[in-house]
This record gives C-alpha cells, sequence and structure tokens, in this order.
C-alpha cells in the first residue's frame, strides 16, 4: 500500500511517516518546493514538491497513491483570506486531485476549533474543509485534534507555554477557566494513522484528545511545575481582554489576530473519545 501525506515535512507530518513505515505502509510526502524540513524525512519517503492552493502544482503526486493523509494547512495569520485560500482552497484541491487520480480513500486532519460556538476565520476554514470531504463521494474520514503537546509541539501549544515561562506575572482572560483534553503528539500519531487506514472508520468524524480534563490556568501550573519556576497569574476580565488588541503579541507576536488568540481561552474543548477507542484502539496517556 502506498499512501501521500501532505504536509508531511512538518512536525506530526513527520511523526506519522514513521508511523506508517513501522505499519508497512509505502510512503510519498507532499510539501512545499524548497522546504528544507524534506531533508530529515526518513530515506525511505518519496517527496513531491507542490502547494496545494495551486492544483496544477499538486496534481502529479497523486498519481499511484492508494490513500491520501491531508495534513497541509495554516495555523496562524493575521490575514482571513490565507485561511481560505489554503485550508479551504487547497482541501478542495486535494478532494478534486484524489477523484482525478481514483483515489478513493482520504483522511483528513480537521481541528477541535469547528465545534466551537463562535467560529475564527481558521475554524470557518477548517470546516469548510470539512465540508468538502463529506460531499467528495470519497470514502472519507475526519479526525479532529485537540491541544497537541510534545514531541516539538503543536503551534498553539507551545505558544502559550512560551507565554507562561516568559514572564513572571501573566496574564490569563476570564482567569483561564476554559477546559482542554490536551493530546500528546505521538497519541495523535496513531490516532491519525489507525483512522486512515481502518475501514471501519470510513464515513466517521472522530476527536482525537488526551484522557484528561483540565483549565488552561491548571495547564499554566504543569508548565511551570516542569520549569521549575514560579511565576504569578492574574486573572484578566473579558471586557478588558478583548479591549487590549496588544495581549495577541504577548501570546502569538505578529502571526496571530487578536480574535484567534482570545478564542482558546474562550472556548471549552473537551471532546468525547470513546468512538476513537472503540474503533481505532486509541488509548491515549496523560500529557504532564
Amino acid at each position: 500500500m502506498r499512501v501521500l501525506v501532505t504536509g508531511g515535512a512538518g512536525v506530526v507530518g513527520k511523526a506519522l511517516c514513521r508511523e506508517l513505515l513501522s505499519r508497512g505502509v509505502c510512503v510519498r510526502v507532499l510539501t512545499l518546493p524548497g522546504d528544507c524540513l524534506a531533508e530529515s524525512l526518513p530515506p525511505q519517503v518519496e517527496v513531491f514538491y507542490g502547494n496545494i492552493a495551486d492544483y496544477v502544482s499538486i496534481r502529479p503526486a497523486f498519481d499511484g497513491v492508494d490513500a491520501v493523509f491531508h495534513l497541509a494547512a495554516i495555523l496562524l495569520s493575521t490575514e482571513p483570506l490565507n485561511f481560505e485560500r489554503i485550508n479551504a482552497g487547497g482541501t478542495r484541491n486535494v478532494v478534486s486531485a484524489c477523484q482525478d487520480a481514483g483515489i478513493r480513500r482520504l483522511l483528513y486532519v480537521s481541528s477541535i476549533s469547528v465545534t466551537y460556538p463562535v467560529l475564527t476565520p481558521y475554524g470557518k476554514s477548517k470546516l469548510a474543509g470539512e465540508e468538502s470531504v463529506k460531499e467528495s463521494g470519497l470514502d472519507w474520514t475526519i479526525v479532529r485534534p485537540t491541544l497537541v503537546v510534545g514531541d516539538g509541539g503543536g503551534v498553539e501549544y507551545n505558544m502559550y507555554a512560551h507565554y507562561v515561562k516568559h514572564f513572571p506575572v501573566y496574564f490569563l482572560p476570564g482567569g483561564g477557566k476554559a477546559l482542554k483534553r490536551p493530546v500528546r503528539s505521538v497519541d495523535l500519531v496513531t490516532g491519525i494513522a489507525a483512522a486512515g487506514l481502518n475501514d471501519e472508520a470510513v464515513g466517521k468524524t472522530y476527536a482525537l484528545a488526551g484522557p484528561d480534563v483540565m483549565t488552561m490556568a491548571q495547564m499554566a501550573s504543569f508548565i511551570l511545575k516542569d520549569e521549575k519556576v514560579k511565576h504569578r497569574m492574574i486573572s484578566l476580565p473579558w471586557c478588558i481582554a478583548k479591549a487590549v488588541a496588544g495581549f495577541k503579541n504577548w501570546i502569538g507576536g505578529n502571526r496571530v489576530s487578536k480574535e484567534q488568540a482570545l478564542a482558546g481561552f474562550l472556548y471549552d474543548a473537551v471532546p468525547e473519545i470513546e468512538e476513537a477507542v472503540k474503533d481505532l484502539n486509541y488509548c491515549p496517556k496523560s500529557v504532564f
């Protein structure tokens, strides 16, 4: 079996390549032209270059492939059109390439943020991707990761951890009461691989989260404990947090909008994982 992993040179993508190879799967990666991260991929991996926002550039990578794991996306941008162009439009291009190449099986990595009551531009773009996948007529599976921790980690968690560790006194909107179920990257990767290779998963959507529910404030305490430092948290009322445009610069600098920076503090992300446990033998361990 040969599979294509879009975005396979990223942190999660590389780990997924290793996991698939360990399962005896031949792996091909699609990554951006000039991406130096492709040099660190396992030598068995075949590399194609293209931009998912440009259909013509990616189409050759789909020939001779049995299944596609679609990870390529952007998480951070201050320009909403980038999310539409790459996440939503890119996913439509991947669906079209699968159809044109005669590929039936497609695994799409979405985001738990599509379940937020009010969607950010990023969440809207990932939800649009889900809709394209569901309407494709392909044998699809969708996974929705929560906050990813470890092995290089997810971008959102890394920004949060850096913020908490960097300031002796740090502010958390709403007191950091939003609930999360962070997931270890190694567990996320095994869940993605199992979902994409299991016929039982066709036509289903799975949340891939860790076993523990915790608040953002509790997560900060774990981070600081690991660092063996003591910083003071001050609760920031929402009316102030929403008015302080500079807050997003503390969290993510110029890469993230204020709206996206605040969303993680505002909404809970504690999905049930029982279906993934039953169908995929998904057994995540505690992050901290």
